[in-house]
């Protein structure tokens, strides 16, 4: 569960916040009280008084801190303050819970009505056919306007309420991935505003719509905790379609078995996961040693209760002996380094499981790729696709999709940090390498002082941590930057 400054300031009223916030997401992962000596993690709320923050400060006064997001508490209770932040991370997991397990229940639709009335105020949930299935039991006829009777009544919209609903006025799409549209029908009072929430299936079908209404413009707060409403829905939706078990964790499989491949299905596999369009991600196939005779459920069950952020699941092809793991780095810079992140293999080799990783790429789309690259380093027995990739850019037996999507990542990295930053590194990288690191000759052909050309390639190998003495490095980007090139000049 994410939670938001604005879902934060809301559940403190008591302590009159004053807040500076421009974020607009929920990115909150957790709290901590501040210390000065420690790094913040952005992904944290830090709490702690405005003379922890600023040396020259002696204020008591309690400040909660999110990256560039600031609230001030006329309070000097911090751990008043600490424990009440804590309180509304619990109650909005739990919030959270108890409507993820909805699908696995009759009618989940209701049950995650049922779930969302502390946190909601009147909801129905209406199907394709604009029956309405489900819908706040707590609101008797009478209570909300004449939409509502007709709901209770005859379980639908009357011909009269469906012609005011067309003179609704749109006022704001909360976020084009979420798919929620806020509405304002002045018919509807006294509760005019609506907050319509869609479910789609694997393949963005809607399957039927969530309608939220309230007697004044909905809080920005409430639009966040939306988002999480209508993940919970997408997992029944998915779940009561083409799959049985845990969703998120059965599109992953359809995704890397070549059975889903367009980006409907990438979108919903972002949410369900939770993970990050723009954030890195790699696949993983973990096998057993030699003469290990413990199921691979038992490796299994625990590897899903210790990373319940990662998606496991065993391999389709050798569930005796492998399981399939898809890790998202929670990052959107790019990684030290193209091995799987230590906390993970140290996990697995306690295990004794050898695990066989793909590259850290940008996204979910090529999940199915990284897939078999991960594969490939099995079949290589090298722990790391990185370490083998330069044969699949020679070998003539290797896919060519699979060769496309084996490109080294820094080239990937060099034209997006190019496009943001009106540089020209990747071109730079490229003549420097063919020019064999001679940086008269390169300096001359891109017209630069050689000097401005050293603080580049030293800047070029910080920041996307390039070790350009080490030959396999160099021949593996050389190497793709020609396969680049040969893909371009296909017709």
């Amino acid at each position: 569960m994410k939670l938001s400054m604005q879902i934060v300031e809301n559940w403190i009223q008591k302590y009159h916040p004053i807040s500076t916030i421009s974020s607009t997401e929920p990115t909150i992962t957790g709290i901590r009280l501040f210390s000065y000596d420690k790094t913040p993690d952005p992904d944290y709320l830090y709490v702690g008084r405005a003379k922890d923050f600023f040396e020259r400060s002696s204020s008591e006064e309690v400040l909660l801190v999110h990256r560039k997001d600031v609230i001030s508490l006329s309070t000097h209770e911090l751990e008043d303050v600490f424990d009440a932040v804590m309180d509304a991370y619990v109650f909005y997991s739990n919030w959270e819970q108890k409507m993820f397990a909805a699908f696995q229940q009759p009618n989940p639709e209701q049950l995650i009505i049922d779930a969302c009335q502390p946190v909601f105020g009147p909801m129905f949930f209406t199907n394709m056919s604009l029956q309405v299935t489900a819908y706040s039991r707590n609101y008797p006829l009478g209570s909300i306007n004449q939409n509502w009777d007709d709901f209770i009544r005859v379980g639908t919209l009357s011909i009269e309420s469906m012609d005011r609903l067309q003179k609704g006025v749109f006022l704001q799409k909360i976020t084009e991935i979420w798919g929620c549209e806020e509405f304002y029908e002045a018919t509807a009072a006294p509760y005019p505003y609506s907050l319509m929430v869609s479910q789609e299936n694997a393949v963005s079908e809607l399957t039927g719509q969530m309608t939220l209404i309230s007697q004044e413009p909905f809080p920005e707060y409430q639009k966040h905790l939306s988002t999480f409403l209508k993940r919970a829905l997408c997992f029944v939706a998915v779940s009561t379609t083409s799959f049985s078990g845990n969703p998120a964790i059965n599109l992953f499989g359809e995704i890397l078995a070549g059975k889903q491949n367009h980006q409907a299905s990438d979108r919903l596999l972002t949410y369900l996961s939770e993970w990050e369009p723009e954030h890195y991600c790699l696949t993983a196939i973990l096998c057993k040693t030699d003469g290990d005779f413990t199921p691979m459920d038992y490796y299994l069950k625990y590897l899903q209760s210790r990373f319940p952020k990662v998606l496991f699941m065993l391999s389709q092809e050798n569930s005796r002996s492998e399981i399939i793991c898809g890790i998202c780095l929670h990052s959107s810079e790019p990684p030290e380094q193209y091995s799987l992140p230590a906390v993970y293999r140290q996990a697995f080799q306690k295990l004794h499981l050898n695990a066989y990783t793909s590259l850290p790429l940008r996204g979910v789309h090529r999940l199915r790729f990284q897939y078999l690259q991960a594969r490939y380093a099995r079949e290589m027995q090298t722990q790391d696709f990185y370490s083998c990739a330069l044969s699949v850019l020679t070998s003539w037996n290797a896919s060519q999709t699979l060769r496309e999507h084996s490109l080294h990542p820094v080239l990937e990295q060099l034209k997006r940090y190019d496009s943001k930053k009106r540089t020209d590194f990747y071109e730079l990288l490229k003549i420097y390498l063919r020019n064999e690191r001679n940086r008269v000759i390169t300096a001359e052909k891109l017209y630069v002082h050689k000097n401005t050309l050293v603080y580049r390639l030293e800047k070029i190998q910080k920041k996307f941590h390039l070790q350009l003495d080490d030959p396999y490095e160099r021949e593996y980007l050389l190497l793709s930057y020609r396969f680049a090139e040969s893909m371009k000049q296909k017709p």
